[in-house]
């Protein structure tokens, strides 16, 4: 049997679905949903769905000023991270070393500082990493569920 849609209820189905990705948009709702994923896929709990509201009862927590940020990832992540583009393991890294870093973090090169502190020697410490990039998770965290 063939479908009869005729081009109002095509006009129709096009603007509900605009106004739902409009939603989905506004609201941040894919990022709270991949966090919530990459949280889940990271963990790999047993009872999945406890965890998952034990996860966004962090983040009401935190939204509500009540708690810590539920970031994805914890010094240790970040300082493995940080090893992962130091490839001459020298203990520091460059600016795009630190670019790379921030991408594998998720992070889009507006969502984090662009000119973090160096040494002497116009390198990146693993500490300087890791404060930024927590500051940058918690400002990304803190823009999804406003």
């Amino acid at each position: 049997m063939a479908s009869s849609f005729g081009n109002d209820d095509i006009f129709e189905l096009n603007r509900s679905k605009k106004k739902a990705e409009s939603y989905l948009d506004e609201k941040h709702i894919m990022s709270l949903v991949n966090h919530l994923t990459s949280t889940l896929l990271k963990h790999e709990p047993d009872d999945p769905v406890e965890f998952l509201v034990n996860q966004v009862e962090e983040i009401i927590q935190f939204r509500d000023h009540s708690g810590k940020p539920p970031l994805l990832f914890s010094d240790n992540d970040l300082t493995n991270i940080f090893k992962g583009v130091d490839y001459f393991n020298s203990g520091t890294i460059d600016l795009s070393e630190y670019f790379t870093a921030m991408k594998m973090v998720g992070l889009n090169e507006n969502e984090f500082n662009q000119n973090p502190q160096v040494d002497e020697t116009n390198r990146i410490e693993c500490k300087t990493f890791i404060h930024e990039t927590k500051f940058a998770l918690i400002k990304q965290m803190t823009k999804m569920i406003q």
